[in-house]
């Protein structure tokens, strides 16, 4: 019996794959690294649609829902980006005014408030107005002050008192103690489109935040004694705050996650409907806590169309550096209610998954790599670990594959463009970096000479933006004329004429016959690619940005994701619960596809077999003895296996 039970656990550790690849579905999407979230209906049909609105780069994508019952199936879509205003470091999408719309609460750039859209909207035309602007103030201390709000700050805006309107809850000035904002608009006018706060409370349940670590001090400031804080201590910098009732007492509790931690916290109020008591703190969710970079923030909402509420969580850090990359975007699907929710992590990059996101920042270059004939796409990082696209098509019709046994390191690739710019037959080197400015250096034949490091006059910082430029040049023709592409910080792609004249021309208007739908700006740390690669004499454009992802205009490529080795473990199937008494609850990541599960004994004997028909299947096993089985599941990558427990 021993030597069968070591048998198994080797067969749990097998295995099948062989060189399978997926077509990704919406490669192009440009890659996510700090992501907040929102419902609308955008096109009218009844169906709440995904807004994903990632901070670094100030980037808002609409998913539209295209699922059915228990089935996620977002479709990318850009038919409505135009639409939307500008928003700045973090969104709540929200309706304030109860006309079944979603207005957009944002962060007020330079305002330290927040300001509000909003929507307009009717069927089938998506429109918004200003409705606050430049921020929404409250009253407090004797007069109308602003509702204290900063770009690390996520703000909790949800009804508390039950009136219908929208309250708001924030850490104060000290950033120790979380502020209540009381909506007054039900009370003064009777209904909802009102945006009149005031401030009525300055310890909203009873917590302090720590200035050591990320824990909170409870009861601290009931009648007026517990915490004292000295003028001169400020706490590390940085909050989010979620609010909903997660123990199902009709109670608001409160989920908070603090700047250089990777958790979210879950204080649990023991208060009433007036007073909210926060008693006791936990990580969250109990079953597989939150553990992301820095700072995340939690997003409910119903993802798989099963009526419940699951639970989305990526980070909210401002520092671009202070995320994943990749691994970003965690879902967990609500196998309870909303009242008694029970969140088990279905993924960690939702959404990610589905586009080429190879990290943070992407420098995309085209590069004939494997000596074919056809220009490949090698795109680096910010640490220039660089990330190989094969092109697997033909010279008329480009397909990329993804090559992801061969990546290497290479210092300095993201910023610099072999070229040769005075056409005397040897490469010349462009080189970009953080002052927005480019150095060139002239070709020998054995090295290079250094010739300038303000080439063209070429300065792309924005001090709106940043003091920082961070420029990547491109060098190409375009009708005979040799163009410069420079990605800046902004994300914007400014382009010039290359000439003998100390000051290059910026000729941006050409974007127009270039490229169709050009923005005008990817985000953040824009940097592009340009080529023929379908041989129809027209210029293919790939932008990356600091999202980890790429852009694609004037063509529509393919990309499959050659993924060579992969373990069980990797692969994420939950099997719960586990001990099993009756019904066995499976669920695979969305991206493979459903075959068939068999239930094994330790003899080998195959006792149960059905399909798998979603990425939820439920098996029951109610008829089986006590004792140990294995359930193998055969997806479209091969074979994996777990073992479970029959009571």
């Amino acid at each position: 019996m021993k030597h069968f039970l070591l048998t198994i656990l080797l067969f749990m550790s097998f295995v099948l794959l062989g060189g399978q690849h997926e077509t990704l579905n919406y490669p192009w999407v440009g890659g996510l690294n700090a992501c907040q979230f929102g419902r609308m209906d955008l096109d009218g049909d009844g169906m709440k649609d995904l807004l994903v609105f990632d901070r670094h780069g100030n980037r808002l994508l609409c998913f539209l829902n295209e699922g059915g019952f228990g089935t996620i199936d977002y479709q990318y879509t850009t038919q409505y980006d135009a639409v939307f205003p500008r928003l700045s470091d973090w969104a709540i999408f929200a309706d304030y005014d109860g006309d079944g719309r979603e207005d957009i609460f944002t962060y007020s750039k330079g305002w330290a408030g927040i300001k509000v859209f909003h929507n307009n909207s009717t069927l089938g035309n998506i429109a918004f107005e200003s409705a606050v602007y430049p921020y929404l103030t409250s009253y407090q201390g004797g007069g109308e002050v602003n509702v204290l709000a900063t770009d690390a700050d996520y703000p909790g805006i949800v009804d508390l008192d039950g009136d219908g309107d929208l309250d708001i809850l924030t850490f104060g000035v000290m950033g120790v103690f979380i502020e209540k904002h009381l909506n007054q608009s039900m009370e003064r006018y009777g209904c909802l489109d009102s945006l009149v706060f005031e401030r009525t409370d300055l310890c909203w349940g009873r917590v302090a935040e720590s200035e050591e670590d990320n824990l909170m001090y409870l009861d601290t400031c009931l009648f007026g004694y517990g915490l004292v804080v000295e003028k001169n201590d400020f706490r590390h910098r940085g909050a989010t705050v979620t609010v909903r009732d997660l123990t199902g007492d009709g109670l608001l509790d409160l989920l908070l996650a603090d700047v250089d931690f990777p958790g979210l916290t879950m204080l649990v109020n023991g208060g009433d409907d007036t007073n909210a008591l926060m008693v006791q703190q936990m990580d969250y969710p109990p079953s597989n806590p939150v553990n992301l970079y820095s700072m995340p923030v939690p997003f409910f909402t119903d993802i798989n169309n099963d009526g419940v509420d699951d639970l989305l969580v990526s980070p909210f850090d401002p520092d671009p550096m202070a995320s994943e990359g990749v691994g970003s975007v965690w879902l967990y699907l609500n196998h309870g209610t909303n009242a008694n929710p029970d969140f088990q992590l279905y993924t960690k990059s939702f959404l990610q998954e589905t586009m080429i996101d190879v990290g943070k920042g992407a420098y995309p270059k085209f590069k004939d790599w494997d000596g074919d004939g056809l220009l490949d796409l090698l795109v680096a990082d910010i640490n220039d670990r660089i990330t190989v696209f094969r092109n697997v098509g033909s010279s008329q019709e480009p397909a990329f594959e993804q090559m992801s046994d061969v990546s290497w390191d290479e210092s300095g690739w993201s910023s610099q463009c072999y070229f040769d710019v005075d056409q005397d037959g040897v490469l010349d080197l462009v080189e970009g970096n953080a002052s927005g400015k480019l150095t060139v250096y002239h070709g020998n034949g054995s090295g290079f000479d250094w010739v300038t490091d303000f080439w063209g006059e070429v300065d792309v910082r924005d001090y709106s933006t940043s003091y920082y430029g961070y420029s990547v040049p491109c060098l190409f023709y375009y009708q005979n004329q040799l163009l410069l592409c420079v990605g800046s910080e902004r994300g914007k792609l400014f382009l010039y004429k290359v000439s003998d004249n100390p000051v290059f021309e910026e000729v941006g208007y050409l974007w127009d016959e270039l490229c169709d739908g050009m923005p005008e700006s990817f985000g953040m740390r824009s940097a592009a690619a340009v080529a023929d690669l379908d041989g129809d004499g027209r210029l293919e454009v790939v932008v990356g940005n600091f999202g980890g992802g790429l852009q694609l205009y004037n063509a529509d490529i393919p990309v499959n994701n050659l993924e060579v080795s992969e373990s069980p473990n990797d692969v994420e199937v939950l099997v719960f619960p586990n001990p099993v008494q009756s019904q066995l609850h499976i669920v695979s990541p969305l991206r493979y596809a459903r075959n068939d599960v068999r239930v094994f004994d330790l003899m080998g004997r195959v006792l149960i077999e059905q399909k798998l028909g979603s990425q939820e299947t439920t098996i029951d096993v109610s008829d089986l003895d006590p004792g140990i089985y294995l359930l193998s599941l055969t997806l479209d990558r091969g074979v994996v296996n777990r073992i479970f427990l029959k009571r």
